[in-house]
């Protein structure tokens, strides 16, 4: 029987199309879905952009795993990349966790780093944080899924289609496509 991941979107740069794709071949169905109660019948659900809060009950019918676009415990926030321009940092990133019991935190499985320079626009830095979330998350989700601990060695492998060489937004995907 295949598994099933929901997708509930609120971000910019939704990653539902690199789930499809990164699962395609796989015994996996992607849903996405703006119902929280759908995606609670689901092996997974990944909220990529979501800013509520969970309650007990919805956490133990699923596993959640969240998207949240800084590197946490920095810019905890509503809007973390706003924050993070604003503030001026050189480094921010991606944080992938799976929610616990208190619905709005959880147990970090995952960061990357994105730099930002100093002519990076907000624009820049929301679509670089988008494709670290479309190279990273699939990989974290299958993870989860088969209750596996996340490496970092298949991201990096060739086999995971990016040879390490990026410069932190991942873009070698975007450079085999073009070969």
């Amino acid at each position: 029987m295949p598994k099933t991941i929901a997708l509930v979107c609120g971000a910019k740069n939704c990653a539902e199309k690199a789930f499809r794709d990164y699962f395609k071949d796989r015994d996996v169905e992607i849903v996405k879905t703006d119902s929280l109660l759908e995606a609670s019948e689901c092996d997974l659900c990944v909220l990529d952009g979501y800013s509520g809060h969970l309650s007990e009950e919805m956490l133990e019918c699923t596993k959640f795993l969240n998207i949240h676009y800084s590197l946490l415990p920095a810019f905890d926030c509503r809007n973390p990349v706003e924050e993070a321009f604003k503030t001026g940092v050189k480094v921010t990133g991606v944080t992938l966790s799976l929610l616990d019991d208190d619905g709005t935190k959880g147990r970090i499985i995952a960061q990357y780093p994105v730099f930002v320079d100093f002519f990076t626009t907000i624009d820049e830095l929301e679509d670089e944080l988008g494709k670290v979330v479309q190279k990273l998350a699939p990989f974290v989700a299958k993870s989860v899924l088969e209750d596996k601990v996340f490496s970092y060695a298949e991201l990096l492998s060739n086999q995971g289609g990016c040879s390490g060489s990026c410069s932190g937004g991942c873009s070698c995907s975007d450079e085999q496509d073009r070969a």
